[in-house]
């Protein structure tokens, strides 16, 4: 059983802010950039994404506020909770999230990366072509 059983939240009740790759995704003339992206916990649904430079210490204002409003617009509500690896630097996204009314969960990684699992597995072998991180 997971720490955090997506069948004991309701629709939209709660997101997930986790990081979808593995290892930074690289580019060719832009840098290193990690994904960022937000799921509904119950269904498992990916409601956004946004690819952050990796020498930033934390995701941007602008990012923060650009990808809660698109999950938002993609799930048609706010969630109550967003939860967010406690390891992560998320001051920014977490004082965005807080003026909208979203309470800020923090939680160990090995808590939460089990219901990432499936999404960051399916953006390796997607987006980067099969190749493993």
């Amino acid at each position: 059983m997971l720490p955090i059983d997506p069948a004991e939240f309701t629709r939209n009740e709660a997101w997930l802010l986790f990081q979808l790759n593995y290892a930074p995704v690289q580019t060719g003339s832009d840098g290193d950039f990690n994904a960022l992206a937000i799921m509904e916990v119950a269904t498992g649904m990916i409601f956004g994404m946004e690819l952050v430079r990796v020498v930033e210490p934390e995701i941007s204002e602008f990012q923060s506020r650009k990808l809660l409003a698109a999950a938002e617009a993609q799930a048609g509500s706010r969630p109550q909770r967003l939860f967010i690896d406690s390891e992560r630097e998320a001051g920014i996204v977490s004082s965005v999230a807080a003026t909208m009314g979203i309470s800020i969960e923090r939680a160990p990684s090995d808590e939460l990366a089990p219901l990432s699992r499936e999404a960051r597995e399916g953006f390796a072998a997607h987006v980067l072509g099969g190749r493993m991180q």
